[in-house]
């Protein structure tokens, strides 16, 4: 018995707000893609070949599962990754790899499991509720944050309740499940976006990751309302009225702003410098969460084609490896085989 288990990639647009004054805190916003894709298949084994056969990054998902399952698993699973996702890159790889591992778990232990449940069950969605919502299916992404009530200074850190941060966490260190998903919705095909991923120091995670939210957060009041504003009166309202071009020039006034321009900063200059270059030659641009995978939108494939040669080229005359694609978004989620 074996599942198969496509899952987009997904660009995260923006953390909307680290400051928590409200008593909410996080919210973010993103696409799925159809390239890059993750593809697994998991199946059902007699005997014991989790920790000798599975792939090193899989071991921990499938022992997380099996710690938090309720009754316990039934057999034991072997995993082959069949097309991989870049990792550290800012498109989502753990998040994606986790919830197959897990979705294709329950189909093959016939048990019904929602998209927040497979996200608690492997510890995902503590922060942006981005990568979740694409799994589930697809499309332009608004989630709501989470409760927060931040520990008083000198006072013993509260542990996080059920769904309330005490904290400013990356999704790999908060335990609580995923985000509501306040706005969910499809994006026109001919929607493309050309994504660079630089060979440069990849993107912050672990404890790297831990550190920046506690050294730059709370963001301040008057950043984290622009952003607000951005998102509500801009971004939401092009994606209703399928116009690309206001689409595209508010994602690239938020690289400037609240968390995202710290973000920006840690990365190698050359993203910079690729937002330079997308200036002149795209309709918008963007770092996908902490990089160093970098975006810019055009309208048309034949468009997004040409881009993706010329980005290359742009990357070679600068002596920076790199690998350059094209992608529409992917309007469905994961599909099971």
């Amino acid at each position: 018995m074996s599942v198969l288990i496509t899952s987009p990639s997904r660009l995260h647009f923006a953390l909307i707000d680290l400051n928590g004054e409200l008593g909410r805190v996080d919210g973010g916003i993103g696409v799925a893609l159809n390239e890059p894709s993750l593809k697994i298949e998991v199946s059902a084994v007699d005997n014991e070949v989790e920790l000798e056969e599975n792939p090193e990054e899989v071991v921990s998902i499938l022992e997380r599962i099996r710690s938090r399952i309720e009754p316990p698993l039934r057999r034991n699973y072997r995993i082959k990754i069949l097309r991989k996702l870049p990792s550290h890159v800012g498109l989502g790889s753990r998040t994606q790899l986790s919830l197959s591992v897990a979705k294709a778990i329950s189909v093959l232990e016939n048990r019904n499991y929602n998209v927040e449940e497979l996200a608690k069950l492997v510890g995902r969605g503590g922060t942006s509720g981005i990568g979740t919502a694409a799994f589930a299916k697809g499309g332009f992404i608004l989630d709501g944050g989470h409760l927060f009530r931040k520990s008083e200074a000198g006072v013993k850190e509260e542990k996080e309740s059920e769904r309330t941060k005490t904290n400013f966490l990356p999704s790999s260190a908060s335990k609580v499940p995923p985000p509501p998903i306040l706005f969910q919705h499809a994006i026109p095909e001919n929607w493309f976006f050309v994504v660079a991923i630089p060979e440069v120091k990849r993107g912050a995670h672990g404890l790297e990751e831990i550190e920046i939210f506690q050294r730059y957060c709370p963001i301040k009041s008057s950043e984290v309302e622009k952003i607000c504003r951005i998102t509500l009166m801009r971004i939401l309202p092009s994606v209703l009225e399928k116009d690309i071009h206001t689409f595209a020039t508010s994602l690239t006034v938020l690289q400037e702003v609240g968390f995202k321009k710290k973000e920006v900063e840690l990365q190698h200059g050359i993203i910079k410098e690729l937002f330079r270059f997308f200036d002149l030659y795209a309709l918008g641009h963007g770092m996908s969460s902490f990089g160093p995978a970098t975006y810019a939108i055009v309208e048309g494939e034949k468009r997004a084609k040409e881009l993706a040669v010329d980005t290359k080229a742009f990357l070679d005359e600068k002596g920076i490896r790199a690998l350059v694609l094209y992608s529409n978004v992917n309007n469905r989620g994961s599909e099971v085989h």
